[in-house]
């Protein structure tokens, strides 16, 4: 699933983010008309149906630019090996074991044992080991000799063993990220999560600025110098801060290639589009332990993560600029240059520059000036100096609007409804999918076919929900999946942890119905709200979506370390829960989308 949820809104709505409004003089045309063809997109849909709106081009650039979400699911999920937590003890202070039969008799003494968890990870038995030492090194002993040493007492470890018949070397092995740290090792993963929601707000705004094509290469370039910086770090801090760089590159990746595809074909074609764009990212899950396996140093396995994300550079050369974002500002006869490549590629003939201008110069977005116009604005400014008590003005009356969009999502009855009920959805379905996926830890099930089998499910689910959310309605779907889903995570508190293929079948079943949910929360959402805060509406959604997948890792691992079913559980309940809510939206498959708040407010519900 494409984890990034912030999507282009569906054709048959309005989008205030379109850069393709019609524009005429009022004497040309009627101002009814032009209003409804700037609401669906203007004249430049009618250049790019010409060229062929879903042709041969169009599907080469759609699995040129989604094949950059395999690497962006690998580097997402990686940390499930980079910080995998191998068996460990208690490292005893001045006693050195030097053969396999000495760290055995060891680790018997001086680790406490019990029956149900095995020898503890934290505490060791304060022996007397100086002179338990002397009597293990001779060559002959009786137990008895040793009584007189041991002691009930036990003492918290300062450094630990790790177990290395897995995993050669870890984060958590090299920094020694357990027992009362681990919840650094759960950072590791919050730090990647923040990195996405901190780029997911900030990459689309600079890919409207300069461009789709120029900022993929930028992510593309940066994300592959980080990851392989990543993997020579020598501080636990430092490879933080180096995986919320790769994630809020990442996040680029996501947001821009997905618009890049939206702009570029059919508005019959985008549902589709959005919803294959989900399984490339499943692809990358299910590759990841593959890659693993055979690399199992932490430092080995980033450095060749990051290696081979070089493969985006190819980007170059196989990339275009959206000529729909080119004619957004002014650049027209670029964009007719892309679209007569589109023609050629598509197998379409033409009609003249001329009309072909005329038609993409309309794609200019409202309000734009004419690149000569924006020239003379330059120059003026470059003689008479910027106004900066305009510019703060014109700041703080664009954030000012901003939060007033922000407060009509929930200052009215039925928007605060839809709205609240809607995070609750975005929240539990990011934070259930990324439970879901790095559970394996707490039900003792094999890291590498969890992680395989977690990313394969995904496949499937892409493709299978699209027709029964069609056929059944997005409620009653919706609701279904969340409550299938939260029961799957409920049975595994009746499952023993020994049983731990029926706990791997629960997981990855509750998988395969939240990946569903977490693709249709976006149409869903789009559909219940209004024009004029859909965006707005959906934008805060994935907020909520992104704080809860940074939340997930220290439920995972804190919560998990009180008992191994108490994180399903609770993703269970808040799945349930968020179902039953799912009960009071209306119904929106095939129903006109509403235009204003009152139009809300009026239905009711």
């Amino acid at each position: 699933m494409a984890k990034d949820p912030t999507k282009a809104i569906p054709d048959h709505s309005a989008r205030s983010s379109d850069l393709e409004l019609s524009v005429s003089r009022p004497d040309e045309a009627d101002p009814e008309k032009t209003k409804q063809e700037r609401h669906n997109g203007g004249d430049f849909d009618e250049a790019l149906e010409l060229c062929g709106s879903w042709g041969l081009w169009q599907k080469l650039v759609f699995f040129i630019t989604d094949f950059s979400q395999v690497f962006c699911a690998i580097h997402a999920v990686s940390s499930a090996f980079l910080s995998a937590t191998p068996e460990h003890w208690c490292r005893v202070p001045g006693v050195n074991a030097e053969t396999t039969e000495q760290v055995s008799l060891l680790k018997n003494i001086s680790i406490p044992w019990d029956e149900e968890e095995g020898f503890s990870k934290c505490t060791y038995y304060d022996h007397n080991y100086t002179a338990l030492a002397s009597h293990l090194s001779g060559d002959s002993w009786q137990p008895e000799d040793l009584e007189e040493h041991l002691s009930n007492k036990t003492k918290t470890c300062s450094s630990w063993i790790f177990d290395d018949s897995v995993f050669q070397s870890t984060l958590v092995s090299e920094f020694n990220l357990v027992c009362g740290r681990r919840w650094m090792m759960a950072t590791v993963q919050a730090s990647y999560m923040s990195g996405l929601l901190v780029g997911s707000l900030v990459m689309g705004q600079l890919s409207d600025r300069f461009g789709r094509r120029t900022m993929t290469l930028y992510c593309a370039v940066a994300a592959t110098a980080a990851g392989i910086c990543a993997s020579f770090v020598n501080t636990y801090t430092f490879f933080l801060v180096m995986r919320f760089v790769i994630a809020f590159l990442c996040a680029g990746l996501m947001v821009i290639t997905f618009v890049l595809v939206s702009e570029v074909v059919s508005p019959s074609a985008r549902t589709l589009t959005g919803m294959l764009y989900a399984f490339f990212f499943g692809s990358g899950i299910a590759i990841l332990p593959g890659i693993a396996y055979f690399i199992r140093s932490w430092r080995n396995l980033e450095l060749t993560i990051g290696i081979m994300s070089a493969a985006l550079m190819s980007y170059y050369w196989l990339l275009p600029e959206s000529p729909r974002w080119l004619a957004s500002k002014g650049r027209t006869r670029e964009a007719l240059k892309i679209m007569k490549s589109i023609a050629k590629t598509n197998g379409r003939t033409l009609p003249s520059d001329e009309h072909m201008l005329a038609l993409i110069s309309r794609g200019r977005e409202q309000g734009q000036p004419k690149p000569e116009e924006s020239d003379n604005a330059a120059n003026q400014s470059g003689e008479g100096g910027a106004d900066e008590g305009e510019k703060a003005s014109r700041w703080f009356s664009g954030l000012t609007a901003m939060a007033k969009s922000q407060f009509t999502l929930i200052r009215t009855p039925v928007m605060r409804r839809r709205s609240l009920i809607s995070f609750l959805e975005w929240f539990v379905g990011a934070s259930v999918y990324y439970g879901l996926i790095f559970s394996g830890s707490n039900i003792k099930a094999d890291p590498f076919l969890m992680i395989f089998v977690s990313g394969v499910v995904e496949l499937p689910s892409t493709v299978i929900f699209i027709f029964i959310l069609d056929r059944f309605g997005r409620r009653p779907t919706m609701c279904g999946l969340f409550l299938v889903c939260g029961a799957c995570c409920l049975l595994i508190l009746a499952v023993p942890q020994d049983k731990i293929y029926i706990n791997f079948f629960l997981v990855n079943l509750g998988k395969f119905f939240d990946t569903a949910v977490f693709q249709q929360c976006y149409i869903y959402t789009s559909e219940l709200m209004p024009t004029s805060v859909r965006n707005i509406a959906v934008g805060t959604s994935s907020m909520f979506a992104r704080i809860g997948c940074v939340l997930t890792p220290y439920v995972i691992e804190l919560l998990g370390d009180v008992h191994y079913a108490f994180p399903s559980t609770l993703f269970g309940i808040l799945a349930v829960l968020a179902g039953l809510l799912t009960l009071l939206l209306p119904e929106t498959n095939k129903k006109p989308l509403p235009e204003t708040v009152d139009e809300v407010e009026a239905m009711g519900k």
